[in-house]
């Protein structure tokens, strides 16, 4: 491949990523707007400052989300100039803390991969809801609900063998795909396939409506991120490690 069309893919895939911890957020908690905010800084520095070497970019093409790389990279650069992603990526362990792609995986590897992380997403979100109280139960039971249907519909498309590439591919990215789904439209208890049609529109049709909406949020972060005292900054990454 190309160092150019290399580099347009990168960006394209900080692009994708951004988009994911945007609509990961929880909207209501400050601490992770904060987080959001600085990987919005980060988006911006890596797609309009950094002068790329052909090695740094083949480099982050490797990880599953490279715009989470770069932020750590960023944050734990220790060098006085520049930022030498191909040394910081040694330095902070990068092969050893960010899910890599896996390249050349068969669909039907793909396919039990997903449904072996579904499986223990599950496990681990029934153990949780074991603890509650039955208060506490009643009051998710709706959240509970969609979860269970999530976990129900996509196993059972994908044991059918009929959900899109695009879309596992998609899905493998997160390491909670059944919160993923189940947050992004708790109505999949009833309309399971227009959740996964809703995906796999938003994945073939990148429009300019789409990437105006990310131009807006970039801009939005960077003047907020100005005008933010430089100490509240320091306290932000700060609680971003302390999250970690």
């Amino acid at each position: 491949m190309e160092f150019r069309e290399a580099l347009q893919q990168l960006r394209v895939r900080l692009d994708d990523s951004l988009i994911h911890h945007a609509k990961m957020t929880q909207r209501d908690d400050i601490g992770e707007l904060y987080k959001l905010q600085a990987y919005s800084e980060t988006h911006y520095y890596m797609k309009a400052v950094h002068d790329y070497t052909a090695s740094e970019v083949e480099a982050l093409l490797q990880f599953v989300d490279p715009l989470e790389v770069a932020y750590w990279c960023r944050e734990e650069n220790t060098h006085q100039v520049g930022l030498p992603i191909c040394d910081l990526l040694k330095e902070i362990h990068a092969d050893e803390r960010f899910e890599k792609i896996e390249p050349d995986l068969s669909l039907e590897t793909k396919t039990s991969r997903l449904i072996e992380r579904f499986e223990l997403n599950l496990y681990r979100y029934m153990g949780n809801v074991r603890e509650l109280s039955d208060t506490e139960i009643t009051r998710q039971a709706e959240k509970i609900a969609a979860t269970m249907a999530a976990y129900r519909y996509t196993v059972d498309e994908l044991m059918r063998d009929n959900l899109d590439e695009r879309v596992i591919d998609h899905l493998l990215a997160f390491e909670d795909p059944l919160k993923y789904l189940a947050d992004r439209c708790p109505e999949c208890s009833q309309y399971g396939e227009d959740v996964f049609e809703n995906i796999e529109y938003d994945l073939i049709n990148k429009d300019d409506r789409q990437i105006g909406s990310i131009h807006d949020r970039l801009k939005d972060a960077q003047r907020k991120a100005a005008e933010q005292p430089k100490s509240t900054r320091g306290d932000t990454a700060r609680m971003d490690k302390e999250s970690r």
